[in-house]
């Protein structure tokens, strides 16, 4: 049964912006939107690596979140670090803290990018 569809849609010149302000801005933004998980990724990872890669990042898992908090709205009403996301191949996976009555849950997710635009779509299901 799908439980909700969630889509998303952002201009990654947005996170550009904060990305381009400094490490102090980006590190806050990045604590305030990503798990621990990504917290240490993108601290021992992109974090060393050039602006846009940083803001690539964080749009994409900023696109992603939105799209499956609207997913699963009204049932549960996630945080964002109630969802990690992970890439695994070339399509990202996602890993949420379902509650109690969204266990088992599984979120299938998309992702397009075009023109500094980001989309994100999720589908929540459970059996």
């Amino acid at each position: 049964m799908i439980v909700g569809i969630g889509v998303d849609i952002l201009c990654v010149s947005r996170i550009e912006a904060i990305v381009r302000r400094g490490s102090r801005f980006t590190s806050r933004f990045a604590r305030r939107i990503l798990s621990d998980r990504e917290i240490s990724y993108f601290g021992s990872t992109v974090s060393t690596q050039e602006e846009a890669k940083q803001a690539k990042y964080l749009a994409t898992r900023w696109c992603l979140k939105e799209a499956v908090y609207k997913a699963a709205y009204p049932r549960q009403i996630l945080r964002w670090s109630d969802v990690t996301i992970t890439k695994i191949g070339p399509k990202p996976t996602m890993d949420v803290r379902w509650s109690p009555g969204l266990e088992g849950a599984q979120a299938h997710v998309s992702l397009s990018h075009d023109g500094g635009m980001l989309a994100g779509a999720v589908v929540v299901e459970k059996s």
